[in-house]
């Protein structure tokens, strides 16, 4: 074998894992391959990351809530109901109702951009308030045409709590505004 030979056969037998005579000398067992002290058989232990699977801490209920109607209805109304809503069309729902008579106001939200739980939405929401009988009073306010936005402070398993604030909602009697603004919003479950 020429002199020349022998730096070159070193050169592939240490390419491919071998370990040199010197290494050999000093007891010294690793190839030179950084990724050689990696663990490969650890456990992936990654779980579900979605967020809207998380249990959440829950702030006190403001319910009853008081709304104040002002304008073309003037009066007020007073929930002690949300319900929260994320069928599987990826929205969220909310209605607010007075369980001790029916025949009251609700006052129900749509947030009907993609929902991804904690966040804001403005893009695609609407608010509506009807009375709840035959021939009731109804008012609607859309984020396509005035100021209505959703606030979600947290959202998981076990409810979702956050704020409403709109403009004036319009309807066939004239304008009515909602007060306080923000809107409070509390659910302790979460509906499909």
């Amino acid at each position: 074998m020429r002199a020349t030979s022998l730096p070159l056969l070193l050169a592939l037998l240490t390419s491919a894992g071998c370990t040199s005579p010197k290494s050999e000398e000093t007891g010294d067992t690793s190839s030179g391959d950084a990724d050689s002290d990696v663990d490969t058989d650890v456990e992936d232990t990654d779980t579900d990351t979605d967020p809207m699977n998380d249990t959440i801490e829950m702030p006190e209920s403001p319910l009853p809530l008081t709304l104040a109607i002002g304008g073309a209805a003037d009066e007020s109304t007073t929930f002690d109901t949300i319900i929260c809503s994320h069928p599987p069309s990826n929205q969220l729902q909310l209605t607010y109702s007075d369980g001790a008579s029916e025949f009251t106001w609700n006052l129900r939200v749509f947030v009907r951009e993609p929902f991804v739980g904690r966040g804001t939405y403005n893009t695609t929401v609407q608010v509506q308030l009807l009375e709840n009988f035959s021939g009731g009073r109804y008012f609607a306010a859309s984020s396509a045409d005035v100021a209505v936005e959703v606030v979600v402070e947290d959202f998981g398993v076990n409810g979702a709590y956050g704020t409403i604030t709109t403009d004036a909602l319009t309807g066939d009697a004239g304008d009515v505004t909602l007060s306080p603004q923000p809107i409070p919003f509390w659910c302790a479950a979460i509906d499909d």
